[in-house]
């Protein structure tokens, strides 16, 4: 589903990833951990188009989204991304930020996908709220299916319980892995945390430093709950 072959990405001609290789299949949630600097980040980023591969390839569902020879534009890459401070636009409602990405549906075709992920983020009745009027779980829910909405083939997490306390991030993981089980989603989830790495993820592995040598993260079964 998701292949990344020997990918390289440089800051300043310094590699932050280097030689870096990583598999995901249909349906799987993947946790990457690791210290600060060690490109975690960077990885969703170059996954989801914002940033350059100085080498290697990454393909979704076998077809090139980056590479020497090719570079699909974020937009048309069927990623979405779930960031650690929401990213909700403050001025629209629960309603029209799940929306905001699905202009090329008719109005009935979004109004229909609208109720269907309000309902399986269990909000219903909030559909007039703003951003400023929810909890951060609630504000944390909308920021997924706002991401679930084009369908993509694949969702990225960059931290995105580090605002929240320990018990709400940990309901939080579980509640996300089984949204992300019903609609057989794969994701990437980038934490600090062991533990919301195993409440929420098939398997993870700790990132290593390129400074290192080439980029390694051996993964280990989660043991779910």
């Amino acid at each position: 589903m998701l292949k990344i072959s020997d990918i390289q990405v440089v800051y300043n001609q310094t590699p932050v990833l280097d030689q870096f290789n990583l598999d995901i299949a249909a349906g799987e949630i993947v946790g990457i951990l690791g210290p600060s600097g060690c490109g975690k980040s960077t990885l969703l980023r170059a996954i989801a188009g914002f940033v350059e591969i100085a080498k290697g390839e990454i393909c979704l569902n076998n077809d090139c989204l980056a590479s020497c020879q090719c570079t699909i534009p974020p937009e048309k890459r069927g990623v979405g991304m779930v960031f650690q401070d929401n990213a909700l636009f403050p001025h629209l409602t629960v309603e029209e930020n799940i929306a905001f990405g699905l202009n090329k549906m008719s109005k009935a075709e979004r109004k229909a996908r609208v109720i269907e992920l309000i309902e399986l983020i269990q909000l219903q009745g909030l559909e007039q709220r703003y951003p400023h009027e929810l909890s951060g779980g609630q504000q944390q829910r909308v920021a997924l299916a706002r991401a679930l909405a084009p369908r993509p083939s694949l969702i990225l997490f960059d931290e995105p319980f580090s605002n929240l306390d320990t018990t709400l991030s940990e309901h939080l993981a579980i509640e996300i892995r089984q949204l992300l089980k019903q609609q057989n989603t794969s994701a990437i989830l980038v934490t600090h945390t062991f533990r919301e790495a195993e409440l929420m993820c098939d398997r993870y592995g700790t990132l290593e430093s390129c400074l290192l040598g080439p980029c390694r993260m051996a993964t280990y079964q989660c043991r779910l709950i």
